[in-house]
């Protein structure tokens, strides 16, 4: 009878417990059976609401926090009190010390700082009161920021331990354990986009890397000392003697330049060029849309040649000599724009002038840029003008495009001088020889383009003066320049005065594309011989 009992007890157990198994793994589906009865559901959600208010309340000093959450529906509730089963949240929610989160250099305690953060967020999106509660009675002052400082100071303490190991500057430790998050996060994505300048700063020889490499390593080390002060000084004595600014903001040029030269190196070797059948090569270097480059092998040790562009539109042809050795490369220049130029190219015998050889050339050319103003010329004497082209250096915004016209206002020659130069002023230095300043620097280009040098400033730059006088001498004769004139349309001036006739000879009307000179402005303006020999027969 007892061993009966026994059994009828065990099996009682059995079930009891099994039945509690499977409440517990049917929970779910319980919970779902009570929400979705009409009759029970009520009850079901005023149980729930009363148990997670209870938890709130157990877990939560502030009693508007408290008001806010009670308030929410029974599926917000269970989401809070899931997002609050996180201690340092709730810790942080009763005792809010940002301070202390925003001096902390731990990294293990700024993980756990971000999780907090992210409960936070996540508790914001669950209602409007409460994402006004965290930013106007929780944290405060410069809520936005102040959340991004803690989520971002995990990766921030990384990156300050990663930078003085790949930036290995002298006395830069300690100006890296200064700088604010925003300038490390700065410096981090600069230095991700050059590994080349982490390993130079650690070998230091910049004797091993060729031109294109040492201009990047320096607009990387140049962009990292604008972050701060301080490590620009830095950067600058640890290079001595090398100057990282210049290398910065004028390096691309020289860069260009030598694709430009391997370029036209590749394509001249790759067969024998010769005088009846040339190299050619439109803007050789990219900034001088309307020239061309040409190369051949002379038979003996050089060749006078002789250079025509045939006139267009009533002008006479433009002409000019030049002697001609292997390597060189002849400029052909003054072409007329969006035209099909016809020119010839002769041999002279250097002794008498006597043309030897001849070829001619058709030379297509491209439409001028649209940055460029219309020119209307309203008076021109032929005969008592000086000889040459007019040059402006004209300037946009942020970049110079200088040019030369000829006196029935065709623009012949542009030198686009790029955004790197900034505004510039031009001057002819020597026989196709430019000097073009900006307002630190002066460069030296050739008549095609290529930056020959860097060679400072050696004077001061007086201030611009609006209206500018040239004695032209062959012909006794002043022109005057007006750099910008305001009126129905924005317009400069070239004028030129006889002073034997007394009268103006030649007058051109600049039309500005835009309002304002410093939008655009024809800064300078003279009379020059484009190239050697220059005339116009």
């Amino acid at each position: 009878m007892i061993k009966r009992e026994k059994i009828v007890v065990l099996l009682i157990s059995a079930i009891v417990v099994a039945t509690g198994f499977g409440l517990l793994f049917n929970k779910k589906k319980i919970e779902n059976i009570l929400k979705n009865n009409k009759s029970i559901s009520k009850i079901y959600e005023n149980s729930e609401k009363k148990k997670n208010e209870r938890i709130f309340d157990t877990k939560l000093k502030d009693k508007n926090l408290k008001r806010i959450l009670d308030g929410l529906s029974t599926d917000k509730m269970e989401i809070a009190v899931s997002i609050l089963n996180n201690g340092n949240l709730v810790d942080f929610i009763n005792n809010p010390n940002i301070e202390s989160y925003i001096d902390n250099t731990d990294y293990a305690k700024a993980l756990e700082n971000a999780k907090v953060i992210k409960g936070l967020k996540e508790l914001s999106l669950l209602s409007p009161d409460l994402g006004k509660y965290f930013k106007e009675d929780l944290i405060k002052n410069n809520f936005e920021n102040t959340i991004k400082i803690v989520e971002n100071r995990p990766e921030v303490i990384k990156i300050r331990e990663r930078i003085i190991k790949l930036l290995p500057i002298k006395n830069s430790k300690d100006t890296f354990e200064q700088l604010s998050e925003e300038n490390l996060m700065q410096i981090s994505e600069i230095l991700s986009k050059s590994p080349i300048t982490v390993e130079f700063v650690e070998k230091k020889n910049l004797k091993k890397y060729d031109l294109e490499e040492v201009v990047e390593i320096s607009k990387t080390l140049y962009e990292i000392g604008n972050v701060n002060p301080s490590l620009a000084i830095e950067i600058e004595e640890m290079l001595k003697g090398f100057d990282i600014r210049k290398a910065a903001l004028y390096g691309d040029l020289y860069v260009q330049d030598e694709k430009y030269e391997k370029e036209l190196k590749k394509e001249y070797d790759e067969k024998n060029y010769t005088f009846d059948e040339p190299f050619l090569r439109y803007n050789p270097y990219g900034r001088t849309p309307l020239a061309y480059g040409m190369k051949y092998e002379p038979s003996g040790e050089s060749d006078l040649l002789r250079v025509t562009i045939l006139g267009m539109g009533g002008m006479p042809n433009f002409s000019y000599e030049k002697k001609y050795s292997s390597g060189d490369i002849l400029p052909i220049v003054g072409l007329y724009p969006k035209a099909e130029n016809t020119v010839i190219i002769e041999q002279l015998n250097p002794v008498d002038k006597r043309v030897t050889k001849i070829k001619k050339l058709k030379l297509k050319t491209i439409p001028v840029d649209d940055k460029l103003p219309a020119i209307y010329v309203e008076k021109r004497v032929p005969g008592s003008i000086q000889p040459g082209f007019n040059m402006a250096s004209y300037n946009l915004k942020d970049e110079g495009l200088p040019f030369t016209f000829d006196s029935m206002g065709n623009i012949r020659y542009i030198l686009k001088t790029g955004k790197e130069m900034r505004k510039v002023k031009i001057a002819k230095e020597d026989a196709g020889v430019w000097e073009v300043k900006n307002d630190e620097d002066k460069f030296q280009l050739d008549i095609l383009g290529k930056v020959l040098g860097r060679i400072g400033r050696d004077d001061e730059d007086e201030t611009s003066k609006n209206k500018k006088t040239k004695y032209l001498v062959r012909n006794n004769n002043i022109l005057t320049v007006v750099s910008y004139r305001d009126g129905a349309y924005p317009t400069a001036l070239f004028s030129e005065y006889g002073l034997d006739s007394k009268d103006e000879i030649f007058k051109a009307i600049i039309f500005y594309d835009k309002n304002g000179a410093d939008e655009n402005i024809i800064e300078d303006g003279e009379r020059v011989i484009l190239y050697e020999g220059d005339s116009e027969n």
